[in-house]
């Protein structure tokens, strides 16, 4: 079994963390999930990789959305313990795609004591999704020289 912490993005803490076999695969963390948070079992979902600044990767959906031959990544082919098996590894999963619920999740600890189900349950799911921005920020471009020229009067006591 192994212990994973779930996380709802949002302004008050909404918090659970379960114990699931590695052997089962992203479907059933989704119904688990579902089950946990009392979500609707009927809204898509899908979960993406992501790397330690939780940069969205590849998108491993509920059901097949293959275009032009080329199939999708789908959650019933991808056990969890091929995503999440150590204390870095960590996903996000997105469900309903209208209101767009943003979940974190990692893995805490591996423990052949546990058992299945819900071990810590921190918060209530408001009744809003919370407004979720994924878009990136704008840098300001790098000038080097910064306000070094800003005092050009300095130069008009100067003669040529």
């Amino acid at each position: 079994m192994i212990k994973l912490r779930i996380i709802l993005e949002t302004k008050e803490d909404v918090i659970r963390e379960i114990a699931i076999s590695k052997q089962e695969n992203l479907e059933q963390l989704h119904h688990s999930i579902i089950k946990h948070f009392k979500l609707d079992e009927f809204e898509m979902a899908s979960f993406y990789s992501c790397n330690a600044d939780l940069e969205l990767g590849e998108e491993i959906s509920l059901f097949d959305t293959s275009e032009n031959g080329i199939p999708s990544n789908i959650m019933s082919n991808n056990s969890i313990s091929s995503l999440l098996f150590k204390e870095e590894s960590q996903l996000i999963y997105v469900y309903d795609f209208l209101k767009m619920w943003r979940f974190h999740i990692q893995f805490v600890e591996e423990n052949k004591n546990l058992e299945s189900g819900c071990i810590k349950s921190v918060g209530e799911v408001p009744d809003q999704a919370p407004e979720i921005k994924f878009e990136e920020e704008k840098k300001e471009e790098f000038d080097p020289y910064g306000d070094a020229f800003d005092d050009s009067d300095e130069f008009d006591n100067y003669e040529y």
